[in-house]
C-alpha cells in the first residue's frame, strides 16, 4: 500500500501540534506527586534566583508544612531551612487536563501564624508551623466590638496546625491570640513581622491565556494538517458526459 507523502505529512503535523499543545498547557500545569516537585514549585514560583539579583524576593530554601486539597484549589505552606521564622502558602488551580497552575503566593517572618482567603472562593485559613504553647485560641476578627466581621476562630491544640473556614466575610485581616484563661497576647510579640525578612505578595496575571494560546495553536495546526490531508486525497474520476 502506497502512502502518500501529503498525508503521511499530515500526519506528522498533526501529532506534532498535539504535542505543542500539550507541552504549552504543562508549563503552565504543574505536577505536583512528590516532595521534590512540590518544593521545586514553590522556589520556581516564589523564591528570588540569587540574593544579588534585585527581587524583592528571598532566596528560599523551602521547606514543605502542609499540603491540602479543597475541590479545584490546592495549598502548600512552608517554612524555611535557613530563614528562622518564615512561614508562606502557595495556591494552585486545578487544570481541565490534569495539573496544578499556581495563583498566588505570600510569604514573611516574625508571625506565629497567618491567615488568608482562597482565591475566589468564600474559604479562610489559618495556619502555623510552630505556634508558641501559650497561644491557646486566635479570632480573624476586624473588629472585636462588631461580631459581624469575625472571620474565623479556633482553638491551638498543637504547634502545626492547618484549619479551614467557610465564610463570605473577608475584611481586613486583623489576627487577635489568646491565652489558657482568655487573657488577649500582646500582638508585637506573636504577629509582627520580621523587617529583616522579605514579604512579597506574588500573583499570577491572565490565568486563562494558556487555555486560549492552547486553542490558537491546536486550530492553526488543524487548518495547516488538513491542507496537506487533501492534496493527499486521490484524484477523483470524471465522468464524461454524452
Amino acid at each position: 500500500m502506497k502512502i502518500d507523502f501529503h498525508r503521511l505529512l499530515a500526519a506528522v503535523l498533526a501529532v506534532l501540534t498535539l504535542l505543542a499543545a500539550w507541552l504549552l498547557y504543562k508549563g503552565d500545569f504543574w505536577t505536583l506527586r512528590t516532595e521534590a516537585q512540590k518544593l521545586e514549585a514553590i522556589r520556581e514560583y516564589a523564591s528570588a534566583d540569587a540574593p544579588s539579583d534585585g527581587s524583592l524576593r528571598a532566596v528560599l530554601h523551602p521547606v514543605l508544612l502542609h499540603d491540602k486539597t479543597l475541590g479545584d484549589r490546592r495549598v502548600l505552606t512552608f517554612t524555611d531551612s535557613e530563614i528562622d521564622g518564615l512561614l508562606g502558602y502557595i495556591q494552585f488551580r486545578r487544570g481541565a487536563l490534569g495539573g496544578w497552575q499556581p495563583l498566588n503566593a505570600s510569604y514573611g517572618g516574625g508571625a506565629a501564624l497567618r491567615s488568608f482567603t482562597l482565591k475566589d472562593r468564600d474559604i479562610r485559613i489559618v495556619f502555623a508551623a510552630d505556634c508558641p504553647p501559650e497561644i491557646a485560641h486566635y479570632k480573624v476578627q476586624a473588629n472585636l466590638e462588631n461580631d459581624g466581621t469575625l472571620m474565623a476562630e479556633g482553638d491551638v491544640t498543637e504547634p502545626s496546625f492547618f484549619h479551614v473556614y467557610e465564610t463570605d466575610r473577608n475584611y481586613f485581616p486583623d489576627i487577635h491570640l489568646y491565652d489558657a484563661d482568655g487573657n488577649e497576647l500582646d500582638h508585637w510579640t506573636y504577629l509582627a513581622s520580621d523587617d529583616s525578612v522579605p514579604s512579597p505578595g506574588i500573583g499570577s496575571a491572565e490565568i486563562n491565556m494558556v487555555y486560549v494560546f492552547c486553542v490558537m495553536l491546536l486550530g492553526l495546526g488543524w487548518i495547516i494538517a488538513k491542507y496537506f490531508w487533501d492534496a493527499g486525497a486521490p484524484p477523483k474520476n470524471k465522468q464524461e458526459t454524452a
